[in-house]
């Protein structure tokens, strides 16, 4: 007599599901964590964005309601810089505070790139903007004033562009 035949085959298609489902859940999970890092990227570069405009909005907007007692003016400089400037008379001396937008030209720094700038000297020296110091990178800064109202628009360097619009309450409403 012989030995009954016993097949193995349902032990190997089991093991072949088996394999199956572990590779399905290997192929999801790469999928996934593909996915999360993607939207992880996307919102660290949404926020960095915003962070460019909501520093130069700060900036501009608290330089001018700290300062405001003094004469606010827009200062056409060299090279084609556009300041906002606010002039102070301390015992007879003129400071100028200024806010522009200006080229980082140093050669350590790599490839030139514009930032917002901030200035602060007395009328004995005169105005360089490389003695300023950088506050935030921003791709364009175009103040103007109307009467009471001043007007500063702003472009990040994503593009974005934004405007601050305020009413200037002592030296520079005096105009």
């Amino acid at each position: 007599m012989s030995k009954p035949v016993i097949s193995r085959h349902p032990r190997i298609i089991q093991s072949v599901f088996v394999l199956l489902l572990l590779a399905l859940f290997a192929v999801l999970s790469t999928f996934l964590v593909t996915m999360g890092a993607q939207i992880y990227r996307n919102t660290v570069d949404s926020a960095e964005e915003n962070n460019h405009s909501r520093i130069a909005s700060a900036m501009v907007r608290s330089t001018v309601w700290a300062e405001d007692g003094g004469d606010v003016m827009i200062e056409q400089l060299q090279d084609g810089i556009t300041a906002l400037t606010v002039v102070y008379d301390y015992d007879g001396v003129k400071y100028y505070k200024r806010i522009y937008c200006a080229m980082n030209s140093d050669p350590l720094e790599g490839e030139p790139r514009s930032f917002l700038w901030e200035s602060y000297n007395s009328e004995d020296i005169e105005f360089n903007p490389e003695y300023g110091e950088a506050l935030c990178e921003l791709n364009g800064f175009v103040p103007s004033i109307e009467n009471n109202m001043l007007t500063v628009e702003l472009e990040t360097p994503a593009g974005t562009k934004s405007t601050i619009r305020m009413a200037l309450r002592t030296g520079g409403a005096e105009k």
